[in-house]
């Protein structure tokens, strides 16, 4: 059985997240997770006791404690109410405690052996959600199991699965995850790539030379990066097919990035998830500007499922 734990806290994406992990992993073991900041301590209030006595104090931080554990506990339970309303089946609410939301969620996935983590994004646009800090960014840039990236808004979560591919170890095991997680669902593997003879100045003065040997050799390497690009997306497709998903292969061509061209191919094709696989070169590594599943999460209307950052796996349970 697949286990999922969902990052919680009342907001719009968290609940269109909550829907999402519904749609896609309907008979799941799920758990339903708010993070709660500890309260102060003593020694933070020591300005406070120079004026008011520590027994003042103390009752304070406590009373604090008290109201933030039963709004954390509030706000779990109703993540976990929605999740059984949408998915039918009972789901788990449980408060964590940290100073950071990220950590306490990727950690608390990997000690309960999570199959995936599940998180919403606030902003409503590109800009708003690369904004540093937030709590989608620090778990794609620290990622260390299978994570699904949900924003904000209401869509239709039927469609098939939108699987980048580009040979690497990343995609292929994301297509294993998708094997085992969502088999149900017809897979669609994208190699996306660009024409570098109608996407350059130099290209297009070889196409458009007059000279039918210059303009032959341009037809040719257009042909030869095309030809490329299927031979990696049917081997995607294949590989898919072997590990007994219902898997066809898809080439979109790209003037722009290979992002962009993924995330014109998830349109089309109206596909519920973006699947993604890791180089897994580390939290440094990932940040860097240009990264196709980092711009992926920052900018995809749809849900963003990254697979990376490997682990041992967990042994399966008697329920299993």
């Amino acid at each position: 059985m697949t286990r999922v734990l969902i990052g919680f806290d009342g907001s719009e994406a968290a609940r269109a997240s909550i829907v999402a992990a519904a749609a896609l992993f309907p008979d799941a073991e799920t758990l339903v997770a708010t993070v709660r900041t500890p309260p102060p301590t003593m020694e933070a209030g020591a300005l406070a006791r120079i004026a008011l006595p520590d027994d003042v104090i103390r009752e304070g931080i406590e009373r604090m404690r008290a109201e933030n554990e039963c709004q954390a506990r509030e706000t779990a339970a109703e993540g976990a109410a929605a999740f059984t309303s949408a998915a039918g089946i009972e789901s788990t609410p449980v408060v964590l405690t940290g100073l950071s939301t990220w950590r306490a969620l990727r950690d608390d996935a990997l000690a309960r052996g999570a199959d995936v983590l599940v998180c919403g994004t606030r902003g409503e646009g590109a800009v708003d959600r690369v904004l540093l800090g937030s709590t989608a960014s620090s778990l794609v840039h620290h990622l260390q199991l299978p994570t699904l990236i949900v924003p904000a808004g209401a869509r239709d979560l039927t469609g098939p699965v939108l699987a980048g591919f580009d040979g690497s170890d990343g995609a292929r095991e994301a297509l294993r995850f998708a094997a085992t997680h969502l088999a149900a669902r017809h897979i669609i593997v994208s190699h996306a790539w660009r024409s570098p003879v109608r996407h350059s100045v130099r290209g297009q003065t070889l196409a458009h030379s007059g000279i039918d040997t210059f303009e032959d050799f341009a037809a040719t390497m257009d042909q030869i990066w095309r030809e490329v690009a299927e031979e990696i997306a049917d081997d995607g497709a294949a590989f898919g097919r072997e590990l007994g998903l219902t898997a066809d292969p898809l080439v979109p061509e790209s003037g722009r990035g290979e992002w962009q061209a993924l995330l014109k191919a998830a349109e089309t094709s109206r596909a519920a998830v973006l699947l993604v696989g890791s180089r897994g070169r580390g939290a440094v590594a990932s940040t860097i500007l240009g990264s196709v599943a980092s711009a992926l999460v920052h900018a995809a209307a749809v849900p963003v499922l990254m697979v990376g950052g490997l682990r041992p796996s967990r042994a399966p349970d008697s329920s299993e």
